[in-house]
């Protein structure tokens, strides 16, 4: 796990730095978008991230279910082009998200953290964030190495059983990634203060 962690140091370091230049990019020297533009990019945002959660489950389900091997590595290869758009789709719904707290609050004297629900909101996506980008994709890249392995070897206990556990892993990542997905889903839908702008 310390060498996974190490690996993805300086991606997560790019990341942020990708996340400043972005703001920059939307909110330069305290001008903003309309408030209507910067949520209708929050949804694109969240509907590019739902669909790579539902895309993400399918495939995992394909590759559990499948008894080739070559086709597992086939499928599993296929999954890992959504990890590549995954950061993508995080960043804009990050980016577009600080924009719909900065045209809703800036100017006002209700501070965003004093609402519990945008609080709930920011955790739950923070934490789906990290599950996403990194502990998902140590999980998928040994799972690989394992059917990797079993082409080359052939299936014995041992690896079949490490398989299994990863599979199970992989389960419980996808339900993790849903439950948090629908939880940001409520408090956007339910949450007490409206959204910026008008179509």
């Amino acid at each position: 796990m310390e060498g996974g962690t190490s690996v993805h140091r300086p991606l997560f370091l790019s990341f942020l730095k990708l996340i400043f230049l972005s703001f920059l990019i939307l909110f330069p020297l305290e001008k903003t978008m309309s408030g209507s533009f910067v949520f209708l990019l929050h949804l694109v945002g969240f509907s590019l991230v739902s669909a790579l959660v539902i895309a993400g489950w399918i495939l995992n389900s394909r590759f559990v279910n499948e008894k080739d091997l070559t086709l597992k590595l086939y499928v599993g290869g296929l999954s890992r082009v959504f990890s590549f758009i995954s950061p993508l789709a995080a960043l804009l719904l990050l980016v577009s998200g600080i924009g719909n707290i900065y045209n809703l609050y800036y100017g006002t004297t209700v501070a965003w953290y004093e609402q519990g629900w945008l609080v709930i909101k920011v955790v739950l996506f923070g934490v789906m964030l990290v599950n996403g980008l990194i502990f998902g994709p140590i999980m998928s890249k040994k799972r690989m190495k394992v059917v990797q392995e079993m082409t080359e070897v052939g299936a014995n206990d041992d690896n079949t059983k490490i398989l299994d556990s990863l599979n199970s892993q992989m389960r419980w990542f996808f339900l993790v990634q849903s439950v948090l997905l629908l939880g940001i889903l409520f408090f956007s839908a339910f949450g007490t203060s409206k959204h910026p702008g008008y179509f």
